[in-house]
């Protein structure tokens, strides 16, 4: 009989977001390697909410689905929110994070942003509690970034031996440092348009550019939100340089990066980004904020520009650097674009089914 393999997480398998990306291809290894699959996720527990604090229900809701099945998995690969109830079962349970929830969340805090007092009482209760006995409990934990293996260490008390950081794959594209504009210089930023991800750095950064003559093209891509939308965030006087791609398809990525000279990640927090290493296997010149997963993929002025998070000046000085220098932009994208080989979806999702399948032999 074939083992199987239960996959848990409140999203759809799909090309369509980035985690649903990454679960696509491990769902396609492991049943490669002959496992029978199972995902658990909203199409399963229709009836809970879409957001808020019911989705705090899912991980009973999908224990409870599971047992309805009426089979026994071999191993459960659960997404940290779902983590409690399935940890508390004696199959073998690999608790996976795109950034852990719990740093995330302190971070947020010990940075004075505004949380509303009622996130500060539910959030913990309904989200963190869950992520929290899924970390701690754990049979293995499969993390993002090494930022993250240090945090479950000191945090979680876990053993760096259990734990394992993945690899995010990239696409091959025909694109390379030299397939870029000729005229004026794009800045792609390729991501929502939603504070975590910097955007606000993103047009102070710009404002300090324009105001010292410094003219660039911003290709705004991935944001979700309408032009009008993300326009409305901007200084009038740089509309003129704007262009926004609320949504695009898979297919339509390169064709995107193809038209930037300058990938942008101003992110406070991220796991492993894949819009980055997919910038970088596109030959990009990528500038990125100094956290989490860019600092495992970026070495620093070789095969792309790191600054200290939230500081917008340096992150004008950076884009600055790469408008002025040419040979700059297509000696970090060569590099980019070297550091991404062998690192296909495939090669990526069979090392890590690999490491599953040697823990499960211990």
């Amino acid at each position: 009989m074939d083992m199987l393999a239960v996959h848990v997480a409140d999203i759809e398998v799909s090309e369509l977001t980035g985690m649903g990306r990454i679960a696509l291809h491990w769902k396609e290894e492991l049943q490669r390697r002959g496992y029978d699959y199972i995902h658990i996720g909203p199409s399963q527990v229709p009836y809970l909410p879409k957001r808020g604090m019911a989705r705090g229900l899912f991980p009973y809701a999908a224990y409870q689905y599971y047992r309805s099945l009426g089979q026994k998995a071999d191993l459960f690969l659960v997404h940290e929110a779902a983590g409690g109830p399935f940890v508390a079962d004696r199959v073998p349970s690999f608790i996976f994070s795109h950034g852990f929830d719990r740093r995330m969340w302190n971070q947020s805090l010990d940075g004075g942003g505004k949380v509303r007092w009622i996130s500060k009482i539910l959030y913990p209760i309904w989200r963190l509690r869950q992520c929290d006995l899924g970390v701690s409990k754990a049979t293995y934990l499969l993390l993002s970034n090494y930022e993250d293996v240090d945090y479950a260490r000191d945090y979680y008390g876990r053993d760096p031996g259990d734990t394992y950081v993945f690899k995010n794959g990239v696409y091959p594209s025909q694109l390379s440092a030299n397939d870029a504009p000729e005229d004026k210089v794009t800045v792609i930023y390729l991501a929502s348009w939603i504070p975590r991800k910097g955007y606000k750095q993103l047009i102070q950064a710009a404002t300090i550019l324009q105001q010292k003559g410094l003219e660039v093209n911003y290709l705004l891509a991935g944001t979700g939100a309408d032009a009008a939308t993300v326009k409305s965030d901007w200084p009038e006087s740089l509309h003129p340089y704007i262009e926004v791609v609320p949504k695009f398809k898979k297919e339509e990525e390169e064709s995107l990066l193809g038209r930037a000279n300058i990938f942008v990640l101003p992110s406070w927090f991220e796991g492993q980004p894949l819009s980055l290493l997919q910038a970088m296997e596109a030959g990009r010149c990528c500038i990125a904020s100094d956290n989490c997963g860019q600092r495992d993929v970026i070495d620093r002025d070789q095969n792309g520009l790191l600054y200290p998070t939230g500081n917008s000046e340096k992150l004008a000085e950076a884009i600055a650097r790469c408008v002025a220098d040419k040979d700059l932009r297509s000696r970090l994208g060569q590099n980019a674009k070297a550091f991404t080989q062998n690192r296909t979806w495939e090669e990526a999702s069979s090392e890590l089914v690999d490491r599953i399948e040697s823990v499960l032999d211990r």
